[in-house]
């Protein structure tokens, strides 16, 4: 989650539980406030009853006041409810209204008097449904506005947060965009807020320095490279002149030749580093549609006569064709690394099937009878039993190049058959 987004997502939760706490407090202390008002013109109404009560006057059941209609009678009570009743009881109750046939909410007040020495007791009773509507229509108005008050207020925290995060934006925009192969101008600097200036500066001196880092491992890796070929070559070339020009027996061309193999794996191995190398460090730019089929086609046709004494069998099932947009010279050699290391880890007189389906390559061979560990198949240098031929980088470069372009490469054992299978994008 972004942090604006995660930002106005907090604000938000935070203001929606304040609005909420708001609007229950509000609805409560309103409602309390009105029964107040209620219980008060209920006392008022109750001393003029009483009043006239005990001046001999003749009383209605009903009363007609600020509330609404209010009815009441009096009864007879005995000194010892008199006495446990002293104060006046205010309740709310549900009563049924035949004017409108429904059951409404009603405040009744009961008060205790004295009429020459008898009690008796007051029940004052009016219906509130009014208030309650009154009440409910305020209530009601009052918190659709303050909802489209906070609906405003959450808008405008999240255009202004958005707007301030901007530049964070376009500074992590250019970050992904950057390639340290490839000169990219600086950010648009627009930014006024301290603290995301100072991110910038960090991040743009980090920047340069990853570049000359990054440029100065680049011409130690190409040098080294060309240093290390150049003694090799010369030695190979004085052995073969040795070989050539000196009467030699059996067991010293033996040795020769056992030498001449090993700065052969040398200088292998050496190309292989380089180009893992190039590739962890995206040198390859280039990027055209590449037709898979066609390039396994070219490569078998090559393994296939440099292998031609182990005699296997080679099946292609062509079922679609398959393109990836990447680099030519990496296209080539993430499918020759693949169907070279079927060829060096066969059997004689073993088999291979490619098939080329729902844009997956499938490469399987058959081998030893044993399946390999998926986990450390593709690190370097991981070689299961001794091959000369084998320099234990060809698995870790198809890796590399699959992870550069997004490929999913994966190895399972199926059917006493070591099988690959990459599936492109």
């Amino acid at each position: 989650m972004k942090l604006s987004r995660r930002i106005i997502v907090s604000v938000s939760i935070a203001l929606v539980a304040l609005f909420a706490l708001w609007a229950i407090v509000f609805t409560r202390t309103t409602k309390r406030q009105i029964y107040s008002h209620i219980d008060l013109i209920l006392t008022q109404q109750s001393d003029k009853i009483i009043s006239r009560f005990l001046d001999n006057d003749s009383i209605p059941n009903s009363l007609s006041g600020m509330s609404g209609t209010m009815e009441f009678f009096i009864e007879k009570v005995s000194p010892e409810y008199a006495k446990n009743h002293q104060t006046p009881a205010f309740q709310t109750d549900e009563e049924f209204i035949d004017d409108i046939q429904e059951d409404e909410i009603v405040r009744e007040m009961t008060r205790v008097f004295q009429k020459q020495g008898i009690d008796y007791e007051l029940t004052l009773t009016t219906q509130v449904f009014a208030w309650n509507d009154t009440l409910d229509f305020a209530i009601f108005s009052i918190l659709t506005l303050a909802v489209a008050l906070l609906v405003a207020i959450i808008l405008i925290v999240s255009f202004i947060i958005i707007r301030n995060m901007r530049p964070l934006y376009r500074l992590t925009d250019w970050l992904r965009s950057r390639k340290t192969t490839e000169e990219i101008p600086k950010p648009d600097s627009r930014i006024k807020v301290q603290e995301f200036k100072e991110i910038e500066t960090a991040v743009l001196e980090a920047s340069e320095r990853s570049k000359q880092v990054f440029e100065e491992q680049k011409r130690f890796i190409g040098n080294a490279s060309h240093e290390i070929q150049t003694p090799i070559a010369i030695c190979r070339n004085r052995l073969e002149l040795l070989v050539d020009e000196t009467q030699l027996d059996e067991h010293q061309l033996t040795e020769i030749e056992k030498t001449l193999d090993t700065l052969g794996y040398i200088s292998r191995l050496n190309k292989s580093l380089l180009l893992l190398s190039k590739i962890d460090n995206h040198q390859f730019m280039e990027e055209t549609e590449i037709e898979i089929n066609q390039v396994v086609n070219q490569a078998l046709e090559n393994l296939v006569e440099i292998y031609e004494s182990m005699e296997v069998s080679v099946s292609v099932a062509e079922n679609q064709r398959i393109t990836a947009k990447m680099d030519p010279t990496l296209a080539s050699s993430l499918v020759t690394n693949l169907l070279k290391n079927a060829f060096i880890h066969n059997l004689q007189g073993g088999n291979i099937a490619i098939t080329l389906s729902d844009n997956t390559l499938i490469i399987g061979n058959t081998g030893k009878n044993e399946a390999l560990d998926s986990e450390s198949v593709f690190k370097t240098f991981y070689r299961k039993g001794e091959n000369s031929n084998s320099t234990g980088l060809g698995l870790a470069i198809a890796k590399a190049i699959c992870t550069e372009y997004g490929f999913e490469i994966r190895y399972q054992f199926i059917e006493n058959q070591h099988t690959f299978s990459i599936k492109f994008k």
